[in-house]
C-alpha cells in the first residue's frame, strides 16, 4: 500500500469515527418487583429483581427520559443475569400505561429478598403504585387491582421464547417502536416504565438491580441537531 493512499484511507477512518452517534446511556431511576401472594410488601432497595415463570410476579424498571432533549431515533434495553437456572424462560417485556399516577410509583427501601416487607406510605407494591393512597390506573384512569391488571400494560415489546439464563450474562432487549419512547418523553410524565414476566420456566429468575454494581440500563441512539 503506497503511503499517500494510507494517509487517505487512515483520514476516512478517523472521519468516520468522530462522525460517529455515540449512544445516550440511562440507567434505571427506579425498581422494584411485586408478587401476588404479598401484595402489599416492598421490594425496592433489594440488588436482585424477581422474574418468574408466571405473572403473578413482576419486576418493574423506570428510566426518567426528562434530560433527554432530542428525538430518540433507537433504543435498547439491557440488563444482568444474576444467577444460573437450569431451565430457559420465556421471558416478556412490556411497557407500563404511561399515567401521573403510574409514573410516581415508589420504589421504596424493602430488602428482604423475595419476602419483601411491609410497604410503608408512599413506597409500591403489587397492589398500589404508592402504598394504599395512589393506586394503579389505565389509561382512562381507573383504578386498577394489582400489577398483574391487564389495563396496566401497553402491547409486549419482546416475548423472548427459551431465554437462557446464565450468571453475569447481560440480555439486550431491542425497542423497536421508538415511538413509544417519544410520547413518553414529550409528556408530562417523562418516567418510562418496563413490567418484565414470565410465562414457562421453573423457579426464581434474578437480575441485577439498580442498587447493586449493575444497574439495568436504558441505551438511546438520539437524533443529531442540524448545524
Amino acid at each position: 500500500m503506497n503511503r499517500i493512499f494510507k494517509v487517505f484511507l487512515l483520514g476516512c477512518v478517523a472521519t468516520t469515527a468522530l462522525g460517529a452517534e455515540e449512544p445516550l446511556v440511562l440507567s434505571a431511576a427506579k425498581d422494584n418487583f411485586g408478587r401476588s401472594n404479598k401484595r402489599n410488601r416492598n421490594s425496592g432497595a433489594n440488588e436482585t429483581l424477581t422474574i418468574a415463570h408466571a405473572p403473578n410476579i413482576r419486576t418493574i424498571i423506570a428510566f426518567d427520559l426528562s434530560s433527554v432533549t432530542n428525538e430518540i431515533v433507537s433504543a435498547e434495553l439491557r440488563f444482568r443475569q444474576h444467577n444460573d437456572a437450569s431451565e430457559k424462560i420465556t421471558l416478556i417485556v412490556a411497557p407500563m400505561v404511561n399515567t401521573t399516577n403510574n409514573a410516581a410509583w415508589g420504589e421504596g427501601t424493602g430488602n428482604l429478598g423475595t419476602g419483601g416487607q411491609n410497604a410503608q406510605p408512599g413506597e409500591s407494591c403489587y397492589a398500589y403504585s404508592a402504598f394504599r393512597e395512589i393506586p394503579w390506573e389505565s389509561t382512562s384512569g381507573a383504578a386498577l387491582i394489582n400489577l398483574s391488571d391487564a389495563g396496566l400494560w401497553g402491547n409486549p415489546i419482546t416475548s423472548v421464547n427459551g431465554l437462557r439464563w446464565e450468571a453475569d450474562r447481560w440480555v439486550r432487549i431491542p425497542i423497536k417502536d421508538p415511538a413509544l419512547l417519544e410520547k413518553i418523553r414529550e409528556s408530562k410524565s417523562p418516567m418510562m416504565t418496563f413490567g418484565l414476566w414470565g410465562n414457562a420456566g421453573d423457579g426464581f429468575y434474578f437480575i441485577s438491580s439498580r442498587d447493586s454494581q449493575w444497574p439495568p440500563e436504558l441505551h438511546l441512539t438520539l437524533k443529531e441537531n442540524k448545524k
